[in-house]
């Protein structure tokens, strides 16, 4: 291979290269994406996830998610669902909600058997010489070429690990055959991509091995394991990544090949025999990389404890278990533990210096630039190191094979270590953390990120005025040598020096050489103005300044050494200015790295929350800290970048997306504060603070002033004013691609919190009982609640500026209509779920599992599992039977109130009064055969058990928009039972539709002649019999109508509570909608009955024109008037 760099332009075995490593970068980002938005269905009972088989809605589709038993037998189980009552539609609903994100999973494990197949035939090409001049000992040999293959290598593995992570192995199956079972024809790769995703959870515990090992070992081959070895050698003997400059020191050798140790973690298990046998090469892989690192940083947060992979039992790594207990006895990680606590408590007190106000000026950067990137590295290994290992630390040899002595030495160890160290709390364990609580990371973490924040602004705002500062420094010189220059002529005004030709020519000199000075940034052909040649020279003008202080009229004269040293000192500033090179921010930017902590931070979010609540200006300080850890994009997006590819914005919205949702997480605090102080104020404004009078008479006034409760109000309200006044305070800040508003986060977090009260005021409290009478008191509860909610957030408006009702409507609206969207879908075919449906938010999400939660007590057995150990067809029934569940949400239990307390069994409608009447005892229609033989009236209903008022408190509690949600929901109900009408109707006329025929075709004709009534028929005795035949289907239909005319009742008064309330809140939008909708309506009967009636047309009446009622009774007319969702359930 020639001079030239692999990526040098034209080169294509470097570009081919770069753009499968890009490649594998966005497959990792696309694994991530999905594993964390898998439904519940796929992910249920799988690798110990924890997660349910059923789905947010509620609905079991255990039955028919199939995993690759199905392959081996696809007739069978396809067989199985086509003869099952009731699951043949239960797989349609199941293929038609999750079929899509199948097909999407298939993709990536496809692209991921694609990326190493293109791998492998890089190799391939690369060995058989297609690209000229490259060997792979070449391509190693070349910085950007060992970086892109071991990059290659460590992609593929990564996305092994990942994915046994993220999506167990259950999970998989399930994925690839609901894909199979969809497009069975389109699949490419079905083979590969099912030997690749088999869940081996069974077989790994057998053999023992790691899951990484067993996944790999599906498509190794000797030609991978051959460049694997020597990809291993490399990175066992090189820096790779040139990160000496970062971190010069060798006590930090293992921060500096932090990145390597997890490249070399994951490769190693192409060739599995080096970990198993070769002795030589794991002592020199872990005394490089793992003699203090035993924590490694895989990939994006992904960290491994290698006392715990390698020596874990029945693990048949000998060489590497033997090679870490080496060189990690008790004795070394008790020094190791006790050498971070002193580097903390270093790096904290060089960084309090270094933050003191006024302390860290431009000119104190370009002094101790060199020492401000010492602290840096200081305070970050020994973050990295405390973050990585902390908890660990103490467990460590347990781990281990050692001898007693050790052993017992290590819990004497930890007794040392439980008198000096502090125990926190995290995750409800107690955890015991050695030498630095978690506060003192916590604090580590954030003066780090402020210092690393102020030193980037400053080196960039030098790097942008380094020409400025330049000229403006040699013009200095520049002039003060010409002053000096003119001033030994002797001539110049009140100049008591007699001339000195010699000084005055050689300070004219200096000015001329300081006149040719640059700056360095351009170097001529001859190299005269290089970097080093500027300096030297610079040099030379300084030691002639200060020698010619040593003459004496310059030594006699303190003006002019005054002068001299100015000048001097503006020479240096140019030395100081000339230093200051990108290389320094890119150095900066490598020390600062915070990727590998991004799955470890959120255990430390609890203690942020505290150092908020109890300083609400720290929340200033974050905004550094999540800065820095937007290095998290850096990892994925570097190569993607270079090579231009068209995945760069979804990878970098992905993960900005991801630190955006961190920010809020941190920021959460806020909106959780405000509203804890909340409760507060709605206890006083609704229950101590009353109602100032019109008019009352001034002896009165110290009662009606209520100062004290006056006073906690205000109180309460400078609290939420000072939590909210630290996020206000915050800049607008770039994440990524996402421009991060403090303001709008603060926002959507009140918005957050009040959806999430509101969410679970409404679980806690529409519980009804039985005996549903009670509903009035439960719907005035809420109402209550819900109004002291909405006058708090009203209040607290121009406080914290915010629109408070408008937030409390929106939010309110959303939910009710969340909660109705998830309740019809148990009237739906195909479901609406989280992420289809237009109310739910990632940014403001609805607490689904609050609005979704199964009430305690019987209500809840039907949406329980059966017992593990049934027959299958046992489970198919019950996840049919649990698709039938009734109140999903709190609409639906208010809507069953409702059509319980209205029972027409029990009750009675009397339209004069809009409402519902029963008797005493709840039995009005029930009276006995007897009773009605002789004669005796029954007694009317006396009991009002429902009317105006209860639709009322229901527009008090739930809004307007909660009637609109009842009235949908009652839309969707009435459409259910005439489709089952249909559906038993066509079911119990068939066996008699011999006698229908006969009805309709002899007895009804001729039609002049009674039915039945000819000559030798008697027509009582045929209405007898025809009644006794069709009585079961006339049954039917009195039961189907009359609980559509029940529903259409309770429709029939929500409309009148809705057109009351809207009379009385907006009567003058009432009034003209009221009067478009009339005349638009008296146009159209106008126009039609000149048309049909023969009349004359206006001039601008088209007589073609069907624009308002078709002429034909098409049965798409009525469906267009009905509800889109009622539409659907009815086709």
């Amino acid at each position: 291979m020639d001079g030239a760099g692999l990526l040098d332009g034209g080169n294509l075995c470097g570009a081919s290269l770069l753009q499968l490593v890009a490649g594998g970068s966005a497959i990792i980002a696309e694994l991530l994406r999905l594993s964390s938005a898998v439904p519940g269905i796929f992910a249920g009972g799988a690798g110990g996830q924890g997660r349910s088989s059923t789905d947010s809605s509620g609905f079991d589709y255990d039955a028919v998610a199939f995993d690759f038993a199905y392959l081996k037998e696809p007739e069978d189980f396809e067989n199985r669902v086509n003869t099952t009552a009731g699951m043949l539609d239960l797989d349609s609903e199941f293929l038609g909600a999750h079929g899509a994100f199948a097909r999407r999973a298939y993709a990536l494990f496809e692209s991921m058997v694609k990326y190493w197949r293109d791998v492998m035939a890089f190799l391939e090409r690369l060995e058989r010489g297609y690209f000229i001049r490259h060997t792979l000992t070449n391509v190693l040999e070349d910085v950007d070429g060992k970086q892109l293959l071991c990059e290659a290598f460590f992609l593929y593995g990564s996305m092994l690990l990942l994915m046994e992570a993220k999506l167990p192995g259950k999970a998989r199956e399930r994925l690839v055959v609901a894909a199979y079972r969809e497009q069975q024809s389109a699949l490419e790769l079905v083979d590969d991509v099912c030997k690749l995703v088999r869940d081996a959870s069974l077989k790994k515990k057998k053999q023992g091995v790691s899951p990484l090992e067993m996944l790999l070992s599906r498509f190794a081959c000797d030609e991978s394991k051959r460049v694997a070895r020597q990809i291993v050698a490399r990175l066992a003997s090189d820096d790779v990544y040139l990160n000496t400059t970062a971190f010069p020191a060798p006590e930090m050798r293992t921060t500096r090949l932090a990145n390597q140790a997890g490249m070399l973690y994951v490769i190693l298990y192409f060739d599995p025999d080096i970990l198993k046998s070769d002795d030589s090469a794991m002592r020199q892989v872990v005394d490089r990389h793992y003699a203090d690192n035993w924590v490694v940083h895989v990939y994006m947060g992904y960290t491994v404890d290698l006392s715990k992979e390698w020596a874990r039992a029945g693990r048949p790594y000998r060489a590497a278990r033997a090679a870490l207990a080496n060189v990690l006895p008790p004795k070394v990680v008790q020094r190791l533990a006790l050498a971070n606590r002193e580097k903390i408590s270093q790096a904290l007190k060089l960084l309090d210096f270094y933050l003191t106000e006024g302390q860290l000026t431009e000119q104190h950067l370009l002094d101790h630039m060199n020492d401000l990137l010492d602290c840096c590295r200081l305070a970050n290994s020994s973050l990295r190191w405390r973050l990585l290992h902390g908890p660990a630390t103490e467990n460590f040899v347990a781990n281990l094979e050692a001898p007693k002595g050790l052993v017992e030495a290590a819990a004497s160890f930890s007794k040392e270590l439980k008198k000096k160290g502090v125990v926190e709390v995290s995750n409800n364990e107690t955890v015991y953390v050695p030498y630095a609580p978690g506060k003192v990371v916590v604090t580590l973490l954030l003066k780090t990120s402020q210092l690393e924040y102020t030193l980037k602004e400053m080196l960039q705002h030098l790097l942008d005025t380094k020409s400025e500062k330049w000229i403006f420094c040699k013009t200095q010189v520049v002039d003060r040598m010409s002053e000096l220059s003119e001033y030994f002529t002797g001539s110049k005004a009140l100049a008591r020096v007699r001339r000195d030709d010699n000084l005055m020519r050689w300070f004219s000199q200096l000015a001329k050489e300081t006149e040719s000075l640059d700056d360095g940034s351009s170097s001529t052909e001859k190299g005269q103005h290089h970097p080093t040649v500027l300096g030297r020279k610079i040099q030379t003008l300084i030691s002639a300044l200060e020698e010619v202080e040593q003459f004496e009229q310059v030594d006699t004269n303190l003006q002019i050494k005054a002068f001299l040293a100015d000048t001097r000192e503006f020479l240096l500033q140019m030395v100081r200015v000339t230093n200051v090179e990108q290389e320094v921010a890119t150095i900066l930017e490598t020390i600062s790295d915070l990727s590998y902590a991004w799955n470890l931070l959120p255990s430390y979010i609890s203690l942020l929350h505290d150092r908020v609540r109890a300083d609400p200006s720290t929340a200033v300080l974050l905004r550094a800290t999540f800065v820095k850890l937007a290095s998290i994009l850096d990892v994925p997006l570097i190569r993607i970048s270079l090579c231009g590819s068209p995945d760069a914005a979804s990878v970098a919205q992905y993960y900005s997306s991801e630190l955006v949702d961190f920010v809020r997480g941190v920021l959460d605090v806020i909106p959780v504060s405000v509203f804890q102080v909340l409760d507060d104020i709605v206890e006083i404004q609704t229950n101590k603070l009353a109602p100032l009078p019109v008019k009352f008479e001034t002896i009165y006034l110290k009662d009606y002033a209520q100062l004290a409760e006056r006073y906690s109000l205000a109180k309460l309200t400078n609290q939420v004013s000072v939590f909210t006044e630290g996020v206000l305070a915050m800049e607008k800040t770039l994440l990524g691609v996402i421009q991060v508003e403090p303001r709008k986060i603060l926002h959507d977090g009140l918005r957050k919190e009040l959806v999430r009260q509101l969410a679970v005021a409404t679980r806690d409290i529409l519980i009804f009982p039985e005996d549903v009478s009670s509903i009035a008191s439960t719907l005035e509860t809420l109402a209550t609640k819900c109004d002291g909610y909405r006058r708090s957030v009203e209040y607290l408006q121009d406080y914290i500026d915010i629109a408070g009702l408008k937030m409390w409507q929106q939010e309110l609206a959303r939910l009710v209509n969340y909660a109705v969207e998830q309740e019809s879908n148990k009237y739906l075919r195909r479901k609406i779920y989280d992420a289809d449906s237009k109310f739910q938010s990632t940014v403001v999400p609805i607490p689904s599992h609050v609005v979704l939660a199964p009430l305690k007590g019987p209500s809840s057995a039907a949406g329980s599992k059966p017992p593990p150990g049934k027959q299958q067809a046992v489970m198919n029934n019950n996840a049919l039977a649990n698709n039938k569940r009734r109140d999903a949400t709190f609409m639906g239990r208010t809507l069953s109130a409702l059509t319980s307390l209205t029972n027409p069994e029990k009750t009675a409608y009397a339209p004069e009064a809009c409402a519902w009447f029963a008797d005493n005892d709840g039995a009005v229609f029930n009276a006995p055969p007897a009773v009605l033989k002789r004669g005796v009236t029954c007694l009317l209903p006396r009991k009002r058990c429902c009317g105006v008022e209860t639709f009322d408190a229901v527009e008090r509690a739930l809004g307007v928009v909660g009637l609109a949600g009842l009235d949908k929901l009652l839309a969707f109900r009435v459409v259910r039972d005439l489709a089952g009408l249909k559906e038993e109707y066509k079911a119990r006329a068939k066996p008699l539709s011999n006698f229908l025929e006969h009805l309709q075709k002899d007895a009804m004709e001729p039609q002049w002649l009674a039915p039945g009534g000819g000559a030798t028929n008697d027509p009582k005795v045929f209405y007898a019999a025809a009644t006794k035949k069709l009585e079961p289907l006339a049954s039917a239909l009195f039961l189907a109508m009359r609980d559509v005319g029940h529903c259409q009742l309770l429709r029939k008064s929500i409309f009148h509570t809705l057109n009351l309330r809207s009379r009385l809140d907006a009567s003058h939008l009432h009034q003209a909608l009221e009067a478009l909708d009339k005349a638009v309506l008296q146009d159209m009967f106008d126009y039609f009955r000149r048309r049909r009636g023969g009349g004359p047309l206006e001039d601008n009446d088209d007589p073609d024109d069907d624009a308002f009622f078709p002429i034909d009774d098409d049965d798409d007319d009525d469906k267009s008037r009905v509800d889109s969702s009622a539409d659907k359930t009815a086709s």
